[in-house]
């Protein structure tokens, strides 16, 4: 046996009724706090995104992913299936990645333990990991990181179970999991090399242990081969990431917490407290779950200098549960009354970030594309029709409304469509500039623009006149009537 395997030895033997009664209530209670007020923000550009490409049909969706956005074609297909059973409503759009991280917290205590953490400080991991504002974020966003980071944590319990039982049936769900994640988002397979670590310290020679442990890291990527060449031919659609910040900040504290520095500031602190008490001593568990930490960011950062940039800090989500578990070995140990201080003070603190995340316009751009939506459906009438403003990125462009929120626009004429999404091969429907646009046969046309209002010239040459506009968070909304 290693030299790291007693460290596992309590929790492998702890690990009973007990503990997986607290994994359902840590879970239920994750996903309690995850789904209170995920239904308030409206869909973003992403989340727009995600249901453009769920709503097509199966062949439609193969065939867009095959040019596009191939990263997101597994969580697509999924969610093409959820939509078609539950509808689009916030709340159900989100949910699975709710549900996800749920698992995750419960997943994070289980680990956490399985790595010789007691039971105490696997219950505070399980609770820095839920109200971290990483796994705020992703509980509410309909896309795949969620998803991606509960199937890693479960392929990381899959890789312990394997290693110490050695059965083949464990290693190919193992296999099965951890190819799913990477699947599921392809830069999870950065996390792979962690998990060949934590499996070369089981029980064997050495030589048989570093064979293991390298297939370990290997194998489950190479069903991804074909999604990683389709991605090189698709990287122009990540050019956006120039513009991307890379700095201390971006690179260490937004990437988990947000802009909730002070939890990063003790996320620090309670890893210092472990290196001080030597329960962070670099052992194979430590090493694995500090590569399972910093590789991803390393891997993206370098390869962004060498080829294009690839970071963006919520790529590091995948990073988040070994962050995590180290803060939770490194209190294990403590009083149960010191590490209930901690759980508490940590959920005070990230509160303000918890209801920020919970709020009409806590999505990227700050736009509430529901509410522009309903303004128009609320007072359009037969035969009206729409321009949307195209201005912007795709966060903060009015026309973002019509791809989030379709049925609001059922049933109206949309003057500016040249050729839907689906035909151009892209997110965005072809439009006509606002010079361009025909408005025979128009005599009511709902507007809404961001920043200044490209269409006024032309309805005012074709004698329209603005009776009515409100103005939903930061976007313009009015009613052009024909003059008699």
């Amino acid at each position: 046996m290693s030299a790291d395997a007693p460290a596992i030895a309590p929790a492998a033997t702890g690990a009973g009724r007990s503990d997986r009664r607290l994994f359902w209530m840590i879970a239920a209670s994750a996903l309690l706090l995850f789904v209170i007020g995920s239904w308030i923000p409206s869909f973003w550009y992403d989340e727009a995104a995600t249901l453009r490409l769920a709503r097509l049909p199966l062949p439609d969706l193969l065939a867009f992913a095959g040019h596009r956005d191939a990263v997101h074609v597994v969580y697509a297909l999924f969610m093409h299936g959820w939509i078609a059973l539950t509808g689009e409503s916030e709340l159900m759009v989100r949910l699975p990645s709710a549900l996800a991280s749920a698992l995750a917290s419960g997943g994070v205590f289980v680990l956490t333990r399985r790595l010789g953490g007691d039971r105490g400080a696997a219950v505070l991991a399980a609770a820095l990991f839920a109200f971290l504002p990483r796994t705020l974020l992703q509980t509410g966003e309909a896309r795949s990181y969620a998803i991606a980071v509960a199937l890693l944590v479960a392929a990381a319990l899959l890789a312990l179970r394997a290693s110490a039982s050695g059965r083949t049936r464990d290693w190919l769900w193992y296999g099965l999991v951890a190819a799913l994640a990477v699947w599921c988002f392809a830069y999870a397979a950065l996390v792979l090399p962690a998990f060949g670590m934590l499996v070369a310290r089981g029980a064997g020679d050495r030589r048989r242990r570093a064979v293991r442990g390298l297939l370990a890291a290997v194998v489950p990527a190479l069903p991804a081969i074909p999604l990683v060449l389709l991605m090189r031919g698709q990287r122009g659609q990540v050019a956006w990431l120039e513009t991307q910040a890379v700095n201390p900040y971006t690179v260490i504290v937004e990437p988990f917490f947000g802009w909730a520095a002070w939890l990063a500031a003790g996320a620090i602190a309670l890893l210092v407290v472990g290196i001080v008490r030597g329960r962070l001593r670099m052992t194979g568990v430590v090493l694995a779950l500090v590569i399972w930490t910093v590789l991803p960011a390393v891997v993206l950062l370098a390869a962004g200098l060498v080829t294009q940039p690839l970071f963006t800090p919520r790529y590091l989500a995948v990073s988040a549960p070994a962050l995590v578990v180290l803060c939770g070995l490194a209190v294990s140990g403590l009083r149960t009354r010191t590490l209930l201080i901690i759980g508490l003070s940590w959920s005070v603190a990230a509160a303000p970030f918890a209801v920020a995340s919970r709020t009409i316009d806590a999505k990227p751009g700050g736009l509430d594309l529901r509410s522009v939506a309903a303004v128009i459906h609320d007072g359009a009438q037969p035969g009206d029709a729409f321009l949307l403003g195209t201005d912007g990125t795709g966060a903060l462009r009015p026309r973002t409304a019509l791809a989030a929120y379709p049925a609001a626009f059922a049933g109206l004429r949309d003057l500016a469509l040249v050729r839907p999404y689906a035909e151009t091969g892209t997110y965005w429907d072809e439009v006509r500039r606002p010079s361009a646009v025909d408005l025979t046969g128009t005599t009511r046309v709902w507007v809404a623009t961001r920043g200044g209002d490209p269409f006024a010239a032309s309805l005012d040459d074709a004698g329209f006149r603005s009776v009515r506009s409100t103005t939903v968070t930061g976007v313009r909304v009015a009613l052009w009537e024909r003059a008699d």
